[in-house]
């Protein structure tokens, strides 16, 4: 897979959540494919704990995903404050996604640290 490590397990959790929570066919292709390139991380990096980072990233997303979901069908165009306020926990759970895909491309020596200058989520 022409992916690096942290990127990998980052759509990997995003496609799996689409296939649960849409489960189009061509979600579920997604998903497979990533699995797939789980599946290389896991033989060419044997000592690291794939399920624990696997765990992390989908917590991580799965709650990005909640939050924006009220955002995203409008529910909450008369609430701008709860607007307001989901979008700084996005930010901080996106702080909390970049920071573990650095990890990841740091423990595996691929890609490259993704740095965020004059950004939210730093």
């Amino acid at each position: 897979m022409e992916r690096d490590a942290g990127d990998i397990i980052d759509r990997w959790a995003i496609a799996k959540l689409k296939a649960e929570r849409i489960a189009a066919d061509e979600s579920q292709k997604e998903f497979l494919w990533f699995c797939e390139g789980i599946n290389e991380l896991e033989t060419k990096y044997p000592v690291i704990d794939w399920n624990s980072y696997k765990q992390k990233i989908l917590n991580i997303h799965s709650r990005i995903w909640n939050l924006e979901s009220g955002i995203r069908q409008g529910k909450l165009d008369n609430n701008l404050m709860e607007v307001g306020r989901r979008a700084i926990q996005i930010r901080d759970w996106n702080k909390k996604r970049v920071a573990l895909k650095n990890e990841i491309n740091l423990k595996t020596g691929e890609g490259f640290q993704d740095i965020k200058k004059d950004h939210g989520s730093e």
